[in-house]
């Protein structure tokens, strides 16, 4: 009988070069709060084991986002702002990566005040997605949030 054994080792390796792969193919249109903190952190990072937290939100270690989805119809246009939430008792920087494309795209995500995100209407109709990413001090990303966003306007 064959024993087969993945090691810690062996499975953060693949991790890694996942993560690696996924933020070589995705530097482009992010906000960040901290410039610096923005390195590693896109949606395609996220999509290799999505987690699902209350209310079939998409997040993972601590990081929330209230709500996760914002709709962004003729009866609703927005602006819609938006909580985000980070680990407790943790030291670090949130950061907003998103491929909306701004106003002439899909959806502007700006920071407005304290832990309030702002989402904005483009003049493009269609879904995406902007993720939450909160780095510690060293620069590693040990928490997210993504927020859906569809625009019909």
């Amino acid at each position: 009988m064959l024993h087969t054994q993945f090691s810690p080792r062996l499975l953060s390796a693949g991790m890694v070069a996942a993560v690696a792969a996924a933020v070589l193919s995705g530097c482009s249109g992010s906000q960040a709060v901290n410039p610096a903190a923005a390195v590693g952190s896109s949606s395609s990072v996220h999509s290799i084991a999505i987690p699902d937290v209350k209310g079939g939100c998409k997040a993972h270690g601590g990081v929330r986002v209230t709500p996760c989805s914002v709709d962004l119809t003729a009866s609703s246009s927005g602006p819609q702002t938006v909580s985000v939430r980070t680990p407790k008792n943790k030291k670090g920087t949130l950061s907003e990566a998103d491929f909306c494309g701004g106003a002439s795209g899909i959806a502007t995500v700006t920071q407005g005040s304290g832990d309030d995100w702002i989402v904005t209407a483009g003049a493009t109709a269609g879904s995406c997605t902007a993720t939450f990413s909160f780095n510690n001090k060293k620069g590693k990303t040990v928490g997210w949030a993504a927020l859906d966003i569809t625009n019909s306007i």
